[in-house]
């Protein structure tokens, strides 16, 4: 535990050292890998499906603000689309445009969520970022983690009216899709309980981890990753809603995994050492449990060298 406990802290001083580099270098991966996912999933456009266009798009996102990166998202989303449907493209930028709006609007100190919600989708681990975000975040969070599992969602529905829309121009036939488009976001019930189950997963680790016990950020990501099982498997049995249970239990498993290595970084308490403190001022009296994070001081060795001079004795 101490060597592990060492090297997280060095980890934290180089990347508190270097973070000048390391972000940008951070930001440039993220961006690289929704791009290839976007050109992966929504390959329309030949142009646009290149290599050289997907480390551009990153290369401007990872010295730019997250909003950026969001809003290349979208773009380079709407040239695919367009490029199969103008039609479908017009659909697909009204919601898009309504989603980012009520994000800027509630929070937009996480519009990366709605990008890490697809992303995180394509590996079944949905559960990560409601929990992740249950451990560090705010309630708010809840309006950029919708959006988020709407655009997941809206990737297929978008996919399956890009082949009913081939070489379709009449105007009742562009009807007809839309119709298909709103229908199948509407009744998608697989979205709807991926939503609820999303928010139940954040509030199960939000209020766990508020709790004035033992290990409450460990205890929040159980919860967290029961609730998600429960929600998906027993949700979907009782409201018809076909779910592949081998990659729920997986993909809840991976959330839980990596939600620890976050709390392992951010929140490692050292429950042998809380302390209780009582004071009060005019107008309350104050009872606190202070719980210090645990960390290790590497040993500093100086090692002195001492030459001595031989000299001959006569």
């Amino acid at each position: 535990m101490i060597q592990l406990l060492l090297i997280r802290d060095s980890i934290k001083s180089v990347v508190k050292k270097y973070n000048a580099a390391i972000v940008p270098i951070f930001r440039f991966v993220a961006a690289f890998i929704t791009f290839l996912l976007i050109n992966y999933n929504l390959g329309y456009n030949e142009k646009f499906s290149g290599i050289s266009v997907v480390v551009m798009f990153s290369a401007i996102s990872a010295f730019l603000p997250m909003a950026v990166t969001v809003f290349l998202a979208g773009l380079l989303m709407t040239i695919h689309i367009y490029s199969a449907s103008m039609f479908l493209a017009l659909i697909f930028v009204l919601i898009i445009a309504i989603l980012y709006f009520m994000l800027v609007r509630f929070a937009p100190e996480y519009s990366g969520l709605i990008i890490a919600v697809p992303v995180l989708s394509f590996f079944h681990m949905e559960a990560l970022t409601p929990m992740a975000v249950g451990l560090t975040g705010n309630p708010i969070a809840i309006f950029a983690m919708v959006p988020g599992v709407f655009i997941s969602t809206l990737f297929n529905v978008i996919k399956e009216a890009v082949k009913m829309s081939a070489g379709n121009t009449q105007i009742e036939d562009n009807l007809q899709i839309y119709i298909y488009v709103m229908k199948s976001l509407i009744e998608n019930k697989l979205m709807i309980l991926t939503i609820v189950s999303s928010i139940c997963v954040y509030f199960a680790a939000y209020v766990c981890r508020r709790l004035a016990i033992s290990h409450a950020y460990i205890l929040g990501i159980l919860a967290g990753m029961i609730v998600n099982l429960m929600v998906m498997i027993i949700g979907g049995l009782i409201f018809d809603v076909k779910t592949d249970v081998l990659w729920v239990f997986l993909g809840t498993m991976l959330s839980g995994v990596f939600a620890f290595v976050v709390q392992f970084f951010k929140y490692l308490l050292d429950y042998t050492s809380v302390e209780h403190l009582q004071f009060d001022d005019d107008d309350y009296f104050y009872y606190v449990t202070a719980v210090p994070k645990l960390s290790v001081t590497s040993p500093n060795l100086n090692i002195l060298k001492i030459n001595g001079n031989e000299t001959d004795k006569e």
